[in-house]
């Protein structure tokens, strides 16, 4: 007799059934993770770890040489031109952050800012537009020179300065109640408190760049009137800008234009070319007959610079000490991410790739920020000027 076999487990046999997730290594990675930061949090913590500095920085001394600083052996004409060579990040001689020194020999400005990363198309053509249909060409400040030269120290600027408006190399324009005075309280600044009027700005182009601009408007105006022969208006514009041209290459050292040389309606034909100015005191430059010489759209130059300067002092304010290393600085006007990445914030408004080099420049030849030397490099503070 047969029977069937059936296979059965014992009654007194136990078969545990491990599950993918509770198995005994990953509930220790488990209990791991529940009780350290994530990856996020840390690198969170590590870069403000970095950033943070509880102790004032040790100065080694305060003979600084900084890397776009010139000898007096070096003529101003250098200098002004590397500033301006100089002026925008990606095409910058005095690093290779962006790009190589073949790239920027060999490549435009505009292939250049298209070849950035990190940044949309948008972004780029705003960029763009900004500095070749905004922007005027080769303006720097004085204040700028002045650092360019700060072991010679600024009356050696001044001197030779005044030496090369004379021969015709230089125009110098004084832009009044321009330049932004940050207000504080004896207990902190008052950041965003910004007061304008109470300060002139002194800005520096070539004289060549200057008449050049001239000459191009009165080719305009010459061909508007061919087209246009019997509009007395703008032949009364060409006439005024030739005169005005005239008498801007017979007074090189000139900053006023009066009544004496020019009428008023002469004078308010050049304003609207933005050759003239009216200062804030409109009456008292009625009564004193005196006009400022400008130069077009120095306005958005200035508030460039303006900019600069305010987010220079209210980044240094909120730093311990009122001071900070020159890296962190770059960081913050750059903007880095966790990942140690750039957000490219220098290259989005108001700045457009703005090199922070020359804001540095500017607020230490207005004596607003000091450079000393430290063990772990260079660092920068406030002065006591604001």
């Amino acid at each position: 007799m047969s029977s069937d076999l059936r296979y059965s487990a014992a009654r007194t046999s136990k078969i545990t059934k491990r599950l993918f997730n509770t198995s005994p290594v990953k509930k220790i990675q488990k209990d791991l993770k529940n009780r350290l930061p994530s990856q996020t949090k840390y690198s969170q913590n590590l870069g403000k770890a970095k950033i943070k500095q509880d102790e004032k920085l040790v100065a080694s001394d305060y003979n600084v040489q900084l890397d776009y600083q010139l000898s007096r052996d070096e003529n101003l004409m250098v200098a002004v031109d590397t500033i301006a060579l100089n002026f925008w990040c990606e095409s910058n001689g005095l690093s290779n952050k962006y790009f190589s020194k073949e790239d920027k020999r060999l490549k435009s400005m505009e292939s250049l800012v298209f070849s950035l990363k990190g940044l949309s198309m948008k972004a780029k053509a705003e960029v763009m537009t900004f500095r070749t249909q905004k922007f005027p060409k080769g303006m720097i400040t004085t204040n700028q020179l002045y650092s360019i030269y700060e072991n010679q120290g600024n009356t050696f600027v001044d001197r030779n300065l005044e030496i090369y408006i004379r021969n015709g190399k230089l125009r110098k324009f004084i832009i009044t109640n321009s330049s932004p005075v940050i207000s504080r309280t004896v207990q902190k600044f008052q950041l965003g408190k910004v007061s304008y009027g109470h300060e002139n700005m002194e800005v520096i182009i070539s004289a060549d760049n200057y008449k050049s601009l001239i000459q191009h408007q009165i080719k305009i105006l010459e061909s508007q009137v061919n087209e246009n022969l019997e509009d007395k208006n703008l032949l009364f514009k060409l006439n005024s800008l030739k005169k005005f041209n005239v008498f801007v290459i017979n007074n090189p050292t000139s900053l006023f234009v009066d009544l004496t040389q020019l009428t008023y309606e002469e004078l308010s034909s050049l304003i609207s070319f933005g050759f003239v100015t009216l200062t804030s005191n409109h009456l008292n430059e009625i009564e004193s007959h005196q006009f400022s010489i400008s130069y077009p759209a120095c306005g958005v130059f200035l508030k460039l610079i303006n900019a600069g300067r305010v987010w220079l002092v209210k980044t240094l304010t909120k730093a311990s000490y009122k001071e900070s290393l020159e890296e962190q600085l770059f960081n913050k006007w750059e903007g880095i991410n966790i990942n140690g990445d750039s957000k490219m914030n220098n290259f989005r408004a108001p700045f457009y790739g703005y090199d922070l080099n020359w804001v540095l420049a500017d607020g230490l030849g207005a004596g607003l920020i000091e450079v000393f030397n430290t063990p772990v490099g260079r660092a920068w503070r406030l002065t006591g000027k604001v």
